[in-house]
């Protein structure tokens, strides 16, 4: 009997750690785009929450290393009554970025209107190529959601142990029930774009 719990035990950490190593081990190309889209994470009372500074820096990075165009950034008044896009303008030009190479996007309330959205903004300037910039938890649900929308991107996060174990190991598990809530967002949005 103990040697079956001992088997169940171990094929389930199995199973976690296969999950785990599955989510974070995506595909990431920096590189050259028309511009950097970043999507927005809750931020109350006006304060940038971790995650959302550490996508913020990656863009920077990346923004200061290949010049894109723009930065997109994107993500409406969800725990603040100020706009997530209006909190990340802020934190980027406060950084360097020139205030006009950054595009805010602040109607949206989840990551399917964020890429929606985005798209529109980047067809009223006319750019062709983006890089989406999310947390690795994030990347393999977004890219889902921009497969079944039609949108074609690259991705970028930033890949450390650190901030894996430190900010994402919760929301890794959280993914699941984030991903089950996207469906129904997801197959209404396809509606709309078809009538």
């Amino acid at each position: 009997m103990m040697a079956w719990i001992g088997w169940i035990i171990a094929i389930a950490a199995m199973a976690v750690l296969t999950y785990i190593c599955w989510l974070h081990a995506v595909m990431l190309k920096p590189g050259k785009a028309d511009a950097l889209i970043v999507l927005g994470y809750v931020s109350k009372d006006g304060r940038i929450h971790p995650l959302l500074k550490e996508r913020l820096d990656e863009a920077y990075k990346l923004f200061r290393q290949y010049g894109h165009k723009y930065i997109i950034v994107s993500g409406g008044a969800v725990g603040s009554r100020h706009s997530e896009a209006e909190l990340m303008k802020k934190y980027l030009v406060e950084k360097g970025v020139p205030a006009k190479r950054v595009l805010k996007e602040d109607k949206s309330y989840n990551t399917v209107q964020n890429l929606i959205f985005s798209k529109q903004l980047m067809e009223q300037y006319q750019l062709k190529s983006f890089i989406i910039i999310t947390n690795l938890f994030h990347v393999r649900r977004t890219k889902y959601i921009m497969h079944r929308l039609g949108i074609k991107g690259g991705f970028y996060a930033n890949r450390s142990l650190r901030s894996i174990v430190g900010f994402q190991m919760k929301l890794t598990f959280l993914e699941i029930r984030a991903f089950r809530l996207t469906l129904p967002i997801i197959n209404r949005a396809i509606n709309d774009q078809n009538n």
